[in-house]
């Protein structure tokens, strides 16, 4: 029964992370959670502890900010502060729920981030897991960017990163032509547990 088990979790796993983009159902839930997943492995490799996931973060200030990317068509960094504002509460207490014997330091004020826009690529990915690993590779590749993802919220006693990331379709217009445009960003707060 037990390698049953193993075997159902092993195919789930390898289905999910082999399936092949449709890009006419984007499924955002599954390529947001796979860079995160991408990211924490990078920074465990790394010597740097794992980042703390908040929906709510991701909620309101990511898909918020990868919204504004699409809109731009750019890989800026657009104004999060009211989006942050509206929702550093929230995360606040989503976050000391997940840690009960352990007091969080402050509300969530302030963010490091990174983002990017690139295009469809079918010789580069064609599976979820293939985007958020090429995604992820950008961003290490890029000096400032792996610094953020590699190490922010990475020194001190009880010292934590906060995040979450967006990954989102929309256009692409380059040189007259319009192309599938893929815009990701991904938000780290520092904070501490006492």
């Amino acid at each position: 029964m037990k390698n049953l088990i193993i075997i159902l979790l092993t195919l789930i796993t390898s289905v999910t992370y082999s399936q092949v983009i449709d890009y006419d159902s984007f499924d955002n839930n599954l390529i947001d959670s796979l860079v995160f997943v991408e990211i924490n492995s990078y920074r465990v490799e790394s010597g740097s502890p794992q980042l703390i996931y908040s929906e709510v973060l991701h909620n309101g200030l990511s898909r918020y900010i990868t919204g504004v990317l699409v809109k731009q068509q750019s890989a800026g960094h657009p104004d999060g502060t009211e989006a942050l504002n509206n929702i550093n509460d929230e995360v606040y207490s989503e976050i000391q729920n997940k840690f009960p014997n352990k007091v969080l330091y402050k509300s969530v004020e302030k963010y490091a981030e990174v983002s990017l826009k690139t295009s469809k690529k079918p010789e580069k990915f064609t599976t979820y897991q293939e985007l958020a690993t090429y995604l992820v590779n950008l961003w290490k590749n890029s000096t400032g960017h792996n610094l953020i993802i590699k190490r922010w919220g990475r020194t001190g006693e009880g010292v934590i990163g906060i995040s979450s990331g967006s990954v989102q379709i929309g256009d692409y217009d380059w040189k007259g032509r319009t192309y599938v445009g893929i815009y990701a960003s991904f938000q780290i707060s520092v904070n501490y547990l006492d």
